[in-house]
């Protein structure tokens, strides 16, 4: 598939986009209402004025480096494919962009698909340790919990239905990954029937070889207990850089915050979103923040809000300014890109996209690495 040949959304998909972003960015101010309503505006302003910019800037470090702590723990699920650690970065750091941009987090898929057009890497097997990656994020939560009663934590309600999901989400993993490992051919037709029963009827026959191709490298990966262990490694200190960017943000805006507290409360904070959130997840961060941080640890209402006011707009430019900079240093542009993410949003099968053949005219293969193809004019003439 030759990404400049990404065609721009018909009226029906620039309508339908559209009415999600209304709707999203609707859901957003009435959770940005919600929240301001639960604070004291005039207290957390106060706070914000005498903003500690050294730990505000400082915290930045260990945001971003989380991400690319995260982006190697993906490189080395990918194995045996070495994909650059500069590439890999790249990718992962544009699809953080795009989920954080879009409401539906189809990020996922353009990752894939950017790996497909910078190294051949089939969608089916990189969409195989995708999944791996996000089940390796959801157990740290998954260790917390059984935690919960040596530390002395009492969790609410929401929080209870929150960690709920997550568990789901890991419990389908888990039983997918068995019986996949038990039988294979049993694994593949209880995901095949959910997906080819969505897809037009000309399309159905293509999905049962990508199931099986996806789920062979699930089970390549579970029989490889030192690379899962490896990838559990960077798991820990992807978790230990997300705590130490909330206690920095948090001494910010001059609160102090036990170190438990911000393990268990960022861990929880970023399960909440393996669900929908408003673009540029608008009001969601500040709501959600509260709920964890005051609802469930009792620290002040004023700190937890200013924390979050501050950090939400810090991060978002941290976000923006590395997805643009990866953008670039790739070779692609914005509205490319976010065409990558809304395939995965929208369900519209490769087949039906332009194609990338991976052989020029002549018919040699193509093993330029670049996410473009040169013009014809630039290509030297010659007798074919």
């Amino acid at each position: 598939m030759d990404l400049a040949s990404v065609p721009g959304p018909g009226g029906n998909r620039a309508r339908s986009l559209a009415f999600r972003g209304a709707v999203g960015l609707a859901a957003g101010a009435i959770l940005i209402l919600t929240f301001l309503k639960l604070v004291d505006v005039g207290a957390v302003l106060q706070r914000l004025a005498h903003l500690n910019i050294g730990f505000a800037l400082a915290c930045g470090i260990p945001f971003l480096g989380a991400y690319v702590v995260r982006a190697l723990r993906w490189r080395c699920l990918l194995r045996p494919d070495r994909i650059p650690r500069r590439r890999i970065i790249g990718i992962y750091l544009i699809a953080t962009f795009l989920n954080w941009l879009l409401p539906i987090r189809g990020g996922e898929l353009a990752k894939s698909l950017l790996l497909k057009q910078t190294d051949e890497v089939p969608v089916s097997r990189s969409l195989a340790t995708i999944s791996m990656d996000k089940a390796l994020d959801l157990l740290p939560a998954l260790c917390l919990i059984m935690l919960l009663p040596f530390a002395g934590l009492h969790l609410s309600r929401p929080l209870w239905v929150l960690l709920g999901s997550a568990l789901t989400a890991v419990a389908f993993v888990a039983v997918v990954i068995i019986l996949a490992a038990w039988r294979r051919d049993h694994a593949v037709a209880l995901l095949t029937r959910p997906v080819a029963a969505v897809l037009p009827k000309r399309l159905r026959g293509r999905v049962g070889p990508f199931i099986g191709q996806f789920v062979d490298t699930l089970i390549a990966l579970i029989r490889q207990p030192l690379l899962l262990l490896r990838a559990a490694g960077y798991t820990v200190v992807a978790v230990s850089l997300d705590a130490l960017f909330c206690l920095l943000a948090f001494r910010a805006v001059d609160v102090a915050v036990p170190v438990v507290v911000v393990l268990y409360g960022y861990t929880f904070f970023n399960l909440a979103f393996i669900l929908p959130t408003p673009p540029g997840q608008v009001g969601s961060n500040e709501l959600i923040g509260l709920l964890i941080f005051s609802g469930m640890f009792g620290i002040s209402r004023v700190g937890v809000g200013a924390m979050f006011l501050f950090s939400h707009p810090w991060t978002a430019i941290l976000m923006t300014c590395a997805g643009l900079v990866c953008l670039s240093a790739m070779g692609l542009n914005l509205r490319n890109t976010m065409g990558l993410a809304r395939y995965g949003t929208t369900g519209k099968h490769r087949s039906e996209r332009p194609r990338k053949t991976g052989r020029t005219d002549d018919g040699a293969r193509d093993r330029s690495r670049g996410l473009s193809r040169p013009p014809a004019d630039r290509i030297a003439a010659g007798p074919r």
